[in-house]
């Protein structure tokens, strides 16, 4: 009987073993290598909680970086040379942090198909070349700058999958959010103010608020030699196609 009880908490142990052994190597960290390209750079932590979830808590930045796509932006606005000045010279630098719950729908954590909701925080400082040419024919440069804040929530279809036992890849497929009211506030001054006309000032108060941003409104609020334009909207936008390198321990 004493054999019997022996085997029988053996079997135990190894049962628990067996299932604590499914989860270990719980931990991944994450480089986002497509993100390079065009100057984003971010790293991610995901811990696996369960055979079907995960967390993970992701930090992104960008310094001094061109707009995304642009190269579409200036094929579609070719024909106005301000427009493509403009393109041309805006930088944005942003700071990203992103909180995610993964479920993995094979139970496979953490690889396989999986469904994330997602809040995200950002921080962006935008820098651009307002270029306006005058009724005299003079070109003018002023330089403006905005500053916002926002959040947001979504859900990130993605998929993980291991090129061995601690490397492995995790495709960021599409993850569409939406989030709180951005106000950003261009503010700069232009040092050729005092040959504006009355025409040219109604002018670049005419191209302000004609700008065209899906769920954006813009306000302009000048006050030479300060050229201003406040632009405001939800804050919304999709994470997509990004591939990370993974580590697993």
């Amino acid at each position: 009987m004493k054999k019997q009880n022996v085997l029988w908490m053996l079997s135990l142990l190894l049962c628990a073993a067996v299932a604590q052994g499914q989860l270990v190597n719980r931990t991944l960290v994450k480089f986002n290598v497509s993100g390079v390209v065009i100057k984003n750079y971010t790293a991610q932590y995901e811990r696996v909680l369960t055979k079907n979830s995960s967390i993970t808590f992701s930090a992104g930045t960008s310094l001094n970086a061109p707009l995304p796509f642009k190269q579409a932006l200036m094929d579609r606005f070719s024909d106005n040379a301000d427009a493509v000045r403009a393109i041309n010279t805006t930088l944005f630098t942003k700071y990203v942090g992103t909180l995610e719950y993964r479920f993995y729908l094979a139970g496979h954590a953490p690889t396989g198909w999986y469904l994330a909701p997602f809040v995200r925080y950002i921080n962006m400082t935008i820098d651009q070349d307002y270029t306006y040419t005058d009724s005299k024919g003079v070109l003018h440069r002023p330089n403006l700058k905005a500053q916002f804040n926002a959040g947001g929530a979504g859900v990130l279809l993605g998929y993980q999958w291991m090129l061995g036992k601690r490397v492995g890849l995790d495709l960021w497929l599409l993850g569409p959010f939406y989030g709180t009211n951005v106000k950003a506030d261009f503010v700069g001054n232009d040092p050729l103010w005092q040959q504006l006309t009355a025409e040219d000032i109604q002018n670049i108060r005419r191209d302000i608020t004609s700008t065209k941003l899906p769920g954006y409104t813009a306000v302009d609020k000048i006050n030479l030699p300060t050229i201003e334009a406040v632009l405001e909207g939800p804050y919304y936008g999709v994470r997509a196609f990004g591939l990370a390198l993974s580590y697993r321990f």
